[in-house]
């Protein structure tokens, strides 16, 4: 999940990317076909098309010519609109007519290289009306009728829900990593990158989803929990709450793009609410939650710890929030902030532990509450000027930490009241500081989900963890 305290000095560069995606990426990660369409005895070539892992990117003016009509997105290449006739018929969902109407444009992020927008094509034969036959010197693509619902029959299985959850949130903002070639995780039953966010107060929503990572997470049985956020923009959230057919149509395109690429669930993770709208926050989810799950899709929402003294907090009803949806995801970390004026753990036992007795007190049911831990801390560095003490911050990953320790000799020492371990250094006279977080210290926090008989864990993110932690996991939810 995309946690709002932790991405801060990130926060300008991914809202940049919200209209989405004009990427590039390293040439020798792609592969350049051959593209052309046959149309009865006709052939037609239409230049190249770029293979990536499992997606095939199209040339936007291939598509044109095939007859696929792509609106380009605003701001120069971000990505294109997609008109969907009849909505209800074309995804088999009746609560469509009512939510999108006649038409529901969604929103397809695109590739940008070399002057060329690209369109990827894998998993939308039931919009495009395109299929195609790919071998390894050309791909042809021809006219298509299979519907969606065919379509998703020869996808792969949904894997069932375990009897803990054990999820991991994978933080995508550009392009989507192969899972086929990554190892399958130990004890991992789901998997919610951060794919979907609120663009304006209108309802459009940026999409970075995609069919084939979806296929890959199936095929290593993980669920895929759709990571849906408010792009923690204030004033565009309050707009949205207050235009009742901004939110029809969000939750419309919710409901396509589950259906579309095959989702399992749908997390929302809407931060920097404005404390006034605490109760349309509430609204909106009493609305959303109930046609998804109708759907067959798990529901669960992030919050903020109890705090008195935290806006953020106060923005989330904790506990009517867990009446309308299956699981409520508690961000246990950021005890102390990257701004912070004093230097601390992220996440240390105590303070976990009150959390989650405090959102339980709320009146969230410990069954529905998962407790969400950090794959990172942070490295303090305070420095003496004039008689004061300056400190700043910044964010380590498991094995960050780790070459530190070894690059300068040093050892941990375990604190057993905070549940970490604690090291400090002094160089070119400042003074660093760190609370870890690793095996030890989230398997301490692991030992809260059997004493308050909570629903599972969850961990942010992906790709901050040492390789040990998924022995954790797999110590902790391999047998579900």
């Amino acid at each position: 999940m995309i946690k709002k305290r932790f991405i801060s000095i990130f926060f300008l560069y991914v809202i940049s990317l919200f209209l989405l995606v004009g990427n590039s990426c390293a040439n020798e990660e792609n592969i350049y076909l051959p593209i052309s369409f046959a149309d009865g005895s006709t052939k037609i070539s239409l230049g190249s098309a770029i293979l990536k892992g499992e997606e095939l990117w199209v040339p936007a003016n291939a598509m044109e010519k095939m007859g696929v009509s792509l609106i380009d997105a605003q701001n120069n290449n971000k990505g294109f609109y997609l008109n969907i006739e009849n909505p209800a018929k074309t995804f088999d969902i009746s609560s469509l007519s009512n939510l999108a109407g006649e038409t529901l444009s969604l929103y397809f992020s695109s590739k940008y290289e070399e002057g060329i927008s690209y369109f990827n094509v894998v998993g939308m034969e039931a919009l495009t009306g395109l299929a195609f036959e790919k071998s390894e010197t050309e791909v042809t693509f021809y006219k298509n009728s299979s519907t969606l619902a065919q379509l998703l029959q020869k996808r792969t299985a949904k894997p069932r829900i375990k009897e803990k959850i054990s999820l991991v949130w994978a933080h995508i903002t550009r392009d989507n990593p192969n899972l086929l070639e990554e190892e399958t995780l130990s004890g991992l039953g789901i998997i919610s990158p951060t794919w979907f966010n609120l663009i304006d107060g209108s309802g459009l929503m940026a999409n970075r989803a995609s069919v084939s990572y979806v296929e890959a997470a199936h095929s290593k049985n993980y669920q895929v929990w759709a990571l849906v956020s408010n792009g923690f923009n204030q004033n565009n959230t309050t707009q949205f709450f207050k235009n009742n057919k901004a939110v029809s149509l969000f939750i419309a395109r919710l409901l396509a793009y589950s259906k579309l690429y095959n989702l399992d669930g749908i997390n929302f993770d809407f931060e920097n609410v404005d404390v006034n709208d605490k109760d349309a926050y509430v609204r909106f989810i009493s609305l959303a939650a109930p046609l998804l799950k109708k759907a067959g899709l798990s529901v669960s929402v992030d919050v903020h710890i109890p705090s008195p003294n935290s806006n953020l907090s106060k923005s989330h009803d904790r506990g009517f929030l867990s009446k309308h949806v299956d699981y409520v995801m508690l961000m246990a970390y950021d005890e102390h902030w990257r701004t912070s004026p004093k230097a601390g753990s992220v996440a240390s036992m105590p303070w976990v532990e009150r959390a989650v007795q405090n959102t339980i007190n709320e009146g969230v049911p410990s069954t529905k509450l998962i407790l969400g831990v950090p794959f990172y801390m942070r490295r303090w560095e305070e420095t003496a000027v004039n008689g004061k003490t300056i400190v700043k911050a910044v964010t380590l990953t498991m094995d960050e930490s780790n070459s530190i320790l070894a690059s300068k000799g040093i050892k941990a020492n375990w604190n057993d009241e905070l549940g970490q371990f604690y090291y400090a250094y002094k160089e070119n006279g400042k003074t660093y500081k760190v609370w870890v977080e690793n095996a030890e210290s989230i398997k301490r926090k692991f030992s809260l989900i059997k004493k308050y008989n909570l629903a599972g864990a969850a961990g942010w993110r992906k790709g901050h963890e040492s390789a040990d932690i998924w022995d954790i996991f797999d110590s902790e939810f391999g047998g579900n």
